[in-house]
């Protein structure tokens, strides 16, 4: 195993997979509005299929080590492999939207267990100075998703097959994909640890999560279609997800050997570190995917030019991620936080206050805006781990982080459509506002209809033509209020770092 050209190709190998996993949402989402569009939905859907594949991917990081420990990581790595090349065809060949979102809760499900337990085979096969490599390597791919991933899956859009159906072919690309890595992996891989001693499976813990996760994941999808405080359907699923998380911490704080670890909550560090990882990622990508899909949406931009404004974040997101782990002891973890999320709250509040005449549209016209976000990404990650694992022993760190994760990525599942939700709320609002203000007395509309009428345009046709006008106004408005809800509470959130405080002692 110290033959240093299969060493590479490890590497090589592990970092393909990584990528791959995480662009499963970071590509898609460049495509989401062409494939609710064939499936038969409105575009307020497309964030169901994201939600579903992130709810997926947070229950496969907490199954990881359960799972590997019963059959071992080589096994396991090999038949989430081969099962997410079989979920990728199954979304591929998929007829009806329904069907789809099961396909994408089963490729998140595949994702989220070979991240982790990927990782872990990677250090069972590298020798010991070289350890670092697999860390390195894994804080690249998580955040490549959403710098070169919007432009990987918008070229292939673009370029491939018919307008129609061509973003199917990324499934079908996946899924070649992982059938040739699942061999490769059975060639190189060996399993170095034996099988540890069955325990029985946590059943309660695991229904009572799904069950209040699911009732959460779907609560936030039907935002944008539902009303959430006079829908029956949403009342119903609110009290579900709370009485089954409530039953999920009794349950669990009675059980040996827990499907998870809620005395970890307990913990202020872990508490504080892990809100703020989640909620704070929740805002980032949030934005991130509802100014990605908007751009094609509202202002018409091709899957591929879209994509393409998020590039200029790998510029520094990526370096710094490589070498940050490296770093990772040496930093004072709750002020390396504060200060990312300081600048996160600071830019994004000033990219609320877009003007509607295009003097400041900084959040599409600068690169110096993805190139500062580019920068908090690449930080953001490392400071909140070693917060979060801060004054545990190394059984703990492992759960804390596993525990984390998963938060985090159930928390990007929730972020587009809470996010959506906020955006379809205010245009309303701006579009009333409007429309008093516009009043059929107003001087503007008689000098408005008079244009028209010089060129021969009916009055009904430039009311038309004025009332979307005004929509594409309101959308702007609702744009910056959730720029500036989200900047706020990145500042309020840096206030919340500075309640913890680095441990070094062992619990």
């Amino acid at each position: 195993m110290n033959n240093s050209p299969k060493l590479f190709l490890l590497f090589s190998l592990y970092f393909i997979l990584q990528c791959f996993c995480f662009f499963q949402s970071g590509s898609y989402t460049d495509i989401i509005p062409y494939a609710t569009a064939e499936l038969g939905q409105s575009q307020s859907h497309g964030a169901w299929t994201n939600g579903f594949f992130f709810l997926g991917q947070g229950l496969g990081l907490l199954m990881a080590t359960p799972l590997s420990l019963r059959y071992g990581r080589k096994k396991t790595v090999l038949f989430f492999s081969s099962f997410l090349a079989a979920s990728s065809l199954f979304c591929a060949w998929a007829p009806d939207f329904y069907l789809f979102l099961g396909g994408r809760f089963l490729q998140g499900l595949s994702c989220g267990l070979l991240i982790i337990n990927s990782q872990s085979l990677m250090f069972e096969n590298t020798p010991d100075p070289w350890r670092v490599f697999p860390l390195m390597l894994g804080a690249v791919a998580s955040v490549l998703p959403f710098t070169i991933g919007p432009s990987l899956g918008g070229y292939g859009k673009e370029y491939w097959g018919r307008e129609a159906s061509s973003w199917r072919y990324w499934f079908y690309g996946t899924a070649l994909l992982f059938v040739i890595l699942s061999f490769l992996f059975h060639i190189l891989f060996k399993e170095t640890e034996a099988v540890a001693k069955k325990k029985p499976w946590d059943w309660a813990g695991f229904i009572l999560l799904f069950l209040s996760l699911g009732a959460a994941q779907t609560i936030f999808n039907m935002g944008d279609d539902y009303e959430w405080f006079i829908s029956p359907i949403i009342k119903f699923l609110f009290l579900l997800g709370i009485g089954c998380l409530l039953s999920l911490f009794v349950v669990e704080l009675n059980r040996k050997n827990p499907f998870i670890p809620v005395r970890l909550f307990l913990r202020k560090n872990f508490f504080i570190g892990s809100l703020c990882l989640t909620v704070g990622f929740l805002f980032f990508y949030g934005l991130w995917t509802t100014l990605l899909v908007r751009l094609q949406n509202q202002n018409l931009f091709p899957p591929h030019r879209a994509g393409t404004l998020f590039v200029g974040m790998a510029l520094f997101s990526t370096p710094i991620s490589f070498l940050l782990p490296r770093l990772a002891g040496k930093m004072r973890s709750p002020l390396y936080a504060f200060i990312v999320f300081v600048l996160l709250g600071v830019l994004y509040t000033w990219m609320g206050y877009f003007d509607f005449y295009q003097k400041r549209w900084f959040w599409m016209q600068s690169p110096l805006i993805f190139v500062i976000q580019g920068i908090a990404l690449g930080l953001f990650f490392i400071p909140l781990t070693n917060l979060i694992i801060s004054g545990l022993c190394p059984k703990n760190q492992l759960q804390a982080i596993e525990l984390s994760s998963s938060m985090r990525i159930i928390g990007q599942g929730w972020a587009s459509p809470i996010i959506g939700t906020i955006l379809y709320h205010r245009i309303v609002f701006h579009k009333m506002r409007l429309d008093e203000w516009l009043h059929a007395g107003h001087p503007y509309l008689m000098e408005y209809y008079s244009k028209f009428k010089e060129q021969g345009i009916g009055r009904e046709i430039a009311l038309k033509i004025l009332d979307q006008s005004a929509l594409s106004h309101a959308f702007i408005l609702s744009l910056n209020d959730a720029f500036r809800f989200c900047g706020i509470g990145f500042l309020v959130l840096s206030g919340v770092i500075l309640l913890a405080k680095e441990r070094r002692d062992q619990i």
